[in-house]
């Protein structure tokens, strides 16, 4: 009985844990449509700023590109 009670909330957890995620996910494929983060080429150059925000809280001056050339989903268009 007592098993039970631990696992239940251990399980609640995980599943919450994993919505999160891909939501996160989510966001950053909605945020940065037409763009492939499987493959960025990562010298990332811009002349006009593109401001994103990455999942670890840092503006990526360079867009979608330079966010995903750092290994960072985007949360959001604009700084942080």
């Amino acid at each position: 009985m007592a098993t039970s009670k631990i696992l239940a909330p251990l399980c609640l957890m995980v599943l919450v844990f994993g919505l999160c995620l891909s939501m996160v996910e989510s966001q950053s494929y909605g945020v940065c449509e037409g763009f492939d983060p499987e493959a960025p080429r990562c010298a990332v150059r811009c002349s006009v700023p593109d401001y994103v925000c990455g999942t670890d809280g840092v503006t990526y001056t360079c867009g979608c590109k330079d966010a995903f050339c750092n290994g960072v989903d985007v949360v959001k268009k604009g700084k942080c």
